[in-house]
């Protein structure tokens, strides 16, 4: 079972826009010592910690999507399920994915950080510290670093799926021993008693 578009995507583009936060500080330091003049130095860059905020926001979203999935596995016979795995052709598209788009969010930051100071980018060079190569060189090592980081995390969750699973499903079923049943669940439980867990567990997600 192949990882799904819509993670892949997802993935890409935390991995893309932290590698972009990563590349633009590392090119303003970079620069100071390898450039005789460092343009990242002329304007404030608020654009950071929009970058770093939207590359959390990611984050949580895929983190709570993750375990809707997990609570949703739980309350069902996951054995009959196929675990994802992240393939060549989809770890190729995600590097691939977000090193692009690291390279086009780099210099885009820079173009918004010089329209806030009112001091509008007018070449793609400034756009990237002073030089191209530099910059270029400096957000594909920063975007490959942090894609790594994101690819080993998720690749990490998806083999111990069937382990957070199970954990999830313990929890609910001692926090379903604390909860009053309801009648149609003792109504249930006496009629189906060997569907108590899955009932208790839809009913706590």
């Amino acid at each position: 079972m192949r990882v799904g578009f819509r993670t892949l995507a997802s993935l890409a583009l935390c991995a893309a826009v932290a590698g972009a936060a990563m590349a633009h500080f590392a090119i303003d330091v970079v620069g100071d010592y390898a450039l005789a003049h460092d343009t990242y130095d002329d304007v404030a860059h608020g654009s950071r910690e929009l970058a770093v905020g939207v590359a959390l926001l990611i984050a949580i979203v895929l983190a709570g999507r993750g375990l809707r999935i997990c609570c949703e596995i739980a309350a069902m016979n996951r054995t009959r399920l196929l675990r994802p795995a992240l393939g060549l052709r989809e770890t190729l598209g995600m590097f691939a994915g977000a090193v692009a788009a690291s390279a086009v969010i780099v210099p885009a930051m820079e173009y918004l950080d010089g329209q806030v100071a009112g001091e509008p980018v007018r070449r793609l060079s400034d756009a990237f510290g002073g030089s191209i190569l530099l910059g270029l060189g400096t957000t594909l090592i920063c975007a490959v670093l942090v894609t790594l980081v994101v690819y080993a995390v998720a690749r990490w969750l998806i083999a111990h799926r069937d382990s957070i699973t199970t954990i999830i499903e313990t929890l609910l079923l001692r926090a379903g021993d604390a909860v009053c049943p309801s009648r149609y669940d003792l109504i249930a439980q006496l009629v189906t008693p060997r569907r108590r867990r899955t009932a208790n567990a839809l009913r706590l997600s």
